[in-house]
């Protein structure tokens, strides 16, 4: 196993991963890779759950992480976790990488107020149902990870640390 690592930042839509993932880069330099539009660029007129489309997505995520380690040591990026897809691109990459999850934790009525709120342009753009419906399915799924950030009444200082932290107990492990 290669001595390179991968922050995988787990949640709901509108939990935070994408600002999660800015800090890491901004604070910590740590290259954020914003999945989402690697998924924006294959979708054409499928749906976001199309079994045809979610397999091409992740296998196109685990492709893109590969590559990003050639240059880089560290990486972070994001997923709702909810596919068989997504489970398989995890087994891949955690045998060649170090892979740490840290689950982005926001109450379901703040996610679906930030994922109405943002930029439209630089996510996949869905339904407030299909928010809510997906949100539903992470919360079921329950995803067992090595950290959790609760992200709704921080600071971006407070969230920095809390970062900082998950970052010197992985790397002096």
């Amino acid at each position: 196993m290669e001595n390179k690592y991968i922050f995988l930042l787990i949640g709901q839509k509108g939990s935070g991963k994408s600002f999660i993932g800015t800090l890491f880069e901004k604070e910590f330099g740590i290259k954020f890779i914003r999945v989402e539009d690697w998924a924006k660029k294959i979708k054409k007129d499928r749906d976001v759950d199309n079994e045809a489309y979610l397999k091409q997505v992740f296998e196109e995520i685990e492709k893109g992480i590969r590559d990003s380690l050639t240059d880089k040591d560290k990486i972070v990026f994001e997923s709702t976790v909810l596919t068989e897809y997504f489970d398989k691109m995890l087994e891949n990459l955690r045998r060649d990488f170090q892979v740490i999850t840290i689950g982005v934790i926001a109450d379901n009525t703040i996610c679906l107020e930030r994922v109405k709120s943002r930029d439209q342009e630089i996510h996949i753009n869905i339904s407030d149902d299909q928010i809510l419906r997906i949100n539903e399915k992470v919360r079921e799924r329950n995803f067992e990870t090595d950290f959790s950030l609760i992200n709704e009444n921080k600071s971006e200082k407070e969230l920095t640390t809390e970062i900082g932290n998950f970052i010197v107990q992985t790397i002096d492990e």
